[in-house]
């Protein structure tokens, strides 16, 4: 009985070693587990703490873009604006073209309605140089009129290069 008795002390010490075994691999296994986590929260936290020092950079970044958007913005609305005074110049150069155009018509047909026939050229030359001068004048002013004219549309074209230049900006 002795013998049957130092078997089952046997196999309970063997069942205790096993168990022992195990809790130590479940201690290791815990231990590794608890080595993961604290490795991927040090990560996470050093990621974190990368973005908390590229903040301010990024903030700068965009402060300095929506600066440079916003001055885009305001050259545009300016160059638009002396685009705008451009066309009402040339539309009013245009119309006081087309008023004195209009004179310069009245005043030829003034001017073939006073010629009269050879014998009565000398009576009314002085009326025909009267008509011929305000023919000139207006000749004179319609001349004027015409450069205003040009000179308003090139500075149109100008403009309108600054505004393409601005929009090409502003769609980048």
């Amino acid at each position: 009985m002795d013998k049957q008795l130092l078997d089952q002390v046997q196999q309970a010490l063997q069942a205790q070693q096993d168990t022992i075994k195990r809790q130590a691999q479940m201690l290791d296994d815990k231990d590794q587990d608890i080595a993961e986590l604290t490795a991927s929260l040090t990560k996470l936290a050093q990621a974190q703490t990368q973005q908390a020092k590229d903040l301010p950079s990024l903030l700068e970044q965009l402060q300095n873009k929506i600066s440079e958007q916003v001055s885009v913005q305001s050259d545009w609305l300016s160059h638009r604006k002396t685009y705008m005074n451009s066309i009402k110049q040339l539309v009013d150069e245009s119309a006081k073209l087309c008023s004195t155009q209009i004179q310069l018509v009245e005043s030829m047909k003034e001017y073939q309605s006073a010629i009269v026939p050879q014998e009565s050229l000398n009576a009314s030359t002085g009326q025909l140089k009267g008509k011929l001068n305000s023919l000139r004048k207006m000749q004179n002013e319609l001349e004027t009129s015409q450069t205003k004219i040009t000179s308003s549309q090139t500075e149109i074209e100008t403009e309108l290069q600054e505004l393409d230049k601005l929009l090409n900006k502003l769609e980048k």
